[in-house]
């Protein structure tokens, strides 16, 4: 799960740079409009930018690949999918050639989070026989590996993030990419001296922190796992976004006053981002009613690249102060979002209110479904036997 959240957190979806900037037309501004959005990773409105390039032209994939780009930076993985499906080009001049690439690319990553790593694969290597934008390559080798991983194929995966740091001495995503390989083979300490490097290429890279701090961890080692939060926490940085990472920290050491004190500062400088953090802070203090007005605040963020999780977050303290009509329709809002990552949990929840609620007919059909798309998780096969029951 870390390497997956990591892996979408840190590659950019679509170099913005290989991107065609097509002309002076009403749909080409927009379209360029969009990108400019893109840019300055206000995803919202530059997908209201494509959606209007592509209602005033249907014809071109870069509005489409723009679209998609958009959906998949907003966690809409699904949606993201049926816009690349729209974009490619059977001719292979250098035009085709690039737009089938960038559409290759987005649709891993859609495939990707939605854990559908097998085409994912498929996706990056066909991305990879395209010789244009090879400027995007590192980037796809990244994506393939982290996929390779998420199949347990970890002899791919390390030949991948091996080749790319044997070319790149600096390449931290690398590094942290690896390291997280090492530690689902128990390898900490490989792991730890990836994350190390890490640090050493870029000493303010909050991933690497985290990652050795996870290392610690799992070694029972409390003391160089506290001292690795407290030297994030000191870190001198310009970065306007450290009071998120010192946040995080403060979190992870059980300090959650001067955890809500970093991540309030962060929200007052403009990143909203961290009042789903704030929100996480306040379930971790059992105050559900703060963290459910934050996460509500967050996932009001219209033009904000959301962590879809908050919905699931919100469920859960609605769940705990027995509003369950909210909380059905928290989880009916994530569900709209389509096939996400969060789609199971969401599902399970959706079951937990009808049975609270006394719904049980409509609580066995959710379960059903449920069972259908995870037949691995017993336990819901075994609470599905059990409202049967009470119908």
């Amino acid at each position: 799960m870390r390497q997956k959240k990591y892996i979408l957190k840190q590659i950019a979806i679509i170099c913005t740079a290989a991107f065609l900037f097509t002309g002076c037309g009403k749909a080409d501004k927009s379209y360029d409009k969009g990108m400019e959005y893109i840019e300055s990773e206000d995803y919202g409105k530059a997908l209201k930018c494509f959606e209007e390039a592509i209602s005033e032209n249907a014809d071109k994939a870069e509005y489409y690949i723009g679209a998609g780009m958009a959906y998949n930076y907003l966690g809409r993985y699904d949606e993201a999918v049926e816009k690349f499906s729209h974009a490619f080009q059977e001719s292979e001049n250098t035009i085709s050639n690039t737009n089938n690439k960038q559409l290759y690319y987005g649709d891993a990553i859609s495939k990707y989070g939605l854990a559908k790593y097998d085409e994912a694969i498929e996706d990056c290597k066909k991305a990879l026989n395209i010789k244009q934008v090879d400027s995007l390559d590192e980037k796809i080798n990244l994506l393939l590996a982290a996929s390779y991983q998420a199949v347990d194929n970890y002899t791919e995966a390390q030949k991948i993030y091996d080749s790319i740091i044997k070319s790149d001495k600096k390449n931290t995503k690398a590094y942290i990419a690896r390291a997280s390989l090492f530690v689902e083979v128990k390898d900490y300490e490989s792991a730890a001296k990836d994350y190390t490097k890490a640090m050493d290429t870029d000493e303010e890279c909050d991933d690497a922190y985290f990652g050795l701090y996870n290392v610690y961890n799992l070694q029972k080692d409390e003391e160089s796992a506290k001292s690795i939060l407290n030297k994030l926490i000191d870190m001198d940085s310009d970065d306007k976004k450290h009071d998120i990472a010192s946040g995080k920290a403060y979190y992870y050491l059980g300090e959650y006053d001067n955890a809500l004190a970093a991540f309030k500062k962060a929200v007052k400088n403009g990143e909203q981002d961290a009042l789903y953090f704030e929100g996480m802070t306040y379930v971790a203090k059992s105050d559900y009613n703060s963290a459910k007005k934050l996460f509500k605040e967050y996932i009001s963020k219209e033009d904000l690249t959301k962590n879809i999780d908050a919905y699931v977050q919100i469920s859960n303290c609605l769940i705990e102060v027995e509003d369950y009509e909210q909380a059905l329709t928290y989880v009916q809002k994530g569900l709209d979002l389509g096939e996400t990552s969060v789609q199971k949990s969401l599902l399970k929840n959706n079951v937990i209110i009808y049975e609270k609620m006394g719904l049980y007919k409509k609580a066995y059909s959710v379960a059903g479904k449920y069972v259908k798309l995870y037949p691995d998780d017993k336990k819901m096969k075994r609470e599905l036997t059990f409202i049967r029951t009470r119908i």
